[in-house]
């Protein structure tokens, strides 16, 4: 690491570890000092939440859980390490390259989740949920989930997930539907974004587009066009170029065949359905016929959620999020033909999108600000801060400030709708002052009359 020799002193060495060691391929963050070289950091790939971030991260979270009550879906929660026998199942040798192994001794192999999806698929088998299912079942589910992904903007090796899924219901109507609600959430965020969305068909539809797409990349020049890594894969695995973004991978891949036109008669008419739908309930979606990923993985629908930045261009680079039908996952896991519609969206994306647009979201209605000035006021303020609340009042404070403009200033953030002031001769008297933000009128009520007093005046 670079560090220099430590020198200490014979009475306190024998309390230093002999060696300080790094397991190679693990990175910290560089944003170090001299002076303190022998902190601790941040590993690269991790994200420290401030308390600023949670004054975007709070209504993110809050949104999303409003929207599942909403829509009833259930909250369901599971372990964050699985059996890794689950993902020798359900990924391929190159998928299984992004899990966190956990090596232990004499005991069974686990890793840490990669997504939410698996171990919903697999606690619902778990759990006997093929015995009831005679109508369809939605779920929701947020945690944190673990890759061993190149890091770069928006890329971490732990972030956190929210999921909506959808059980047993493969109606075309469903699939707009979960669009429809994911699109929304970022609506109300006030993050604009565009729906990128296609058909991958079924498996046989995937074996004809793959076996037409395998011919032509071989046809005399393309591959020469390709990456390293996808020169490698040409043979093996040729559907990794489809997620490709080097130029020269991009270029082959736009005069390649759409796997639109090797759909069934059934995959079609359900995808055209569907975009209908999107149509009449008026969602920013672009089809996509370059949206192939995972083929095997995903069948049918497929769709991403792009940000519009500020400029009106799409990044297709920082998409929050991915869903579609992972119906030959759940099959493979359950062995039986179930609908599985599932979307898994990154919040530390979401989070850089709302911070970036500086739009601190609340939806807090009819605050009440209750400041305070001297030190037994303070005292009074408490107890009324709890009976407001006791009340069923939207009261903030901030009772580590002392200075009335300080106090103020917490109240325009919580852009308060009326403002309390307690002060030594308020408290002498059994007075409060009562100010309206939006009048600018004030004026001093008994305490005695203050919660009649809020409740009129919230009631307008």
């Amino acid at each position: 690491m670079g560090r220099k020799k430590k020198i200490v002193s014979n009475n306190t060495k024998k309390n230093i570890p002999k060696k300080l060691s790094v397991k190679k391929g693990i990175k910290t963050d560089k944003n170090k000092t001299k002076k303190n070289s022998a902190s601790f950091f941040r590993l690269l790939g991790t994200k420290d939440f401030s308390a600023f971030d949670y004054k975007f991260l709070f209504p993110i979270l809050k949104k999303i859980e409003e929207t599942a009550n909403c829509y009833s879906f259930s909250r369901v929660e599971y372990p964050i390490i699985e059996d890794a026998g689950l993902y020798k199942k359900i990924f391929n040798k190159d998928k299984k390259k992004i899990l966190f192994e956990i090596e232990q001794k004499s005991l069974e192999k686990i890793v840490l989740r990669p997504d939410l999806i698996h171990g919903l698929a697999r606690a619902f088998v778990d759990h006997g949920g093929l015995n009831n299912l005679e109508k369809p079942i939605k779920l929701f589910a947020l945690g944190p989930v673990f890759r061993q992904e190149k890091i770069r903007g928006g890329i971490y090796r732990q972030f956190n997930q929210f999921n909506f899924s959808i059980l047993n219901d493969s109606k075309p109507v469903s699939d707009a539907f979960l669009i429809f609600l994911i699109y929304n959430i970022f609506k109300e965020l006030q993050i604009d974004v565009q729906v990128q969305i296609n058909s991958l068909g079924n498996s046989e539809c995937q074996k004809d587009f793959l076996h037409k797409f395998s011919k032509f990349l071989k046809e005399r020049g393309r591959r020469s066009k390709l990456c390293n890594e996808c020169k490698k894969n040409i043979i093996k695995s040729p559907a990794l170029l489809l997620e490709c973004q080097e130029e020269g991978c991009l270029k082959v891949r736009s005069d390649m065949p759409q796997i639109i036109d090797f759909l069934s008669e059934d995959s079609n008419a359900r995808f055209y359905k569907t975009m209908e739908f999107l149509d009449e309930m008026d969602i920013n979606y672009n089809f996509n016929p370059y949206l192939v990923k995972d083929l095997g993985y995903y069948n049918d629908l497929i769709f991403e959620i792009w940000p519009i930045d500020k400029n009106g261009e799409l990044n297709s680079k920082l998409a929050l999020g991915r869903g579609g039908h992972y119906d030959s996952l759940f099959s493979c896991l359950a062995n039986k033909d179930i609908s599985f519609l599932s979307f898994s969206g990154g919040i530390e994306r979401t989070l850089i999108k709302s911070k970036e647009n500086n739009l601190f979201i609340s939806d807090d209605k009819d605050v009440i600000f209750l400041a305070q000035i001297d030190a037994c006021a303070k005292a009074k303020s408490m107890f009324l801060f709890k009976e407001l609340l006791s009340k069923g009042f939207n009261v903030k404070q901030a009772f580590h400030l002392d200075g009335l403009k300080d106090q103020l200033e917490e109240a325009r953030v919580f852009k308060a709708k009326i403002v309390l002031i307690l002060g030594k001769k308020e408290l002498n008297e059994g007075t409060i002052l009562f100010r309206g933000t939006d009048s600018g009128v004030q004026e001093i009520i008994a305490q005695k009359d203050l919660v009649r007093r809020l409740e009129k005046e919230i009631s307008q």
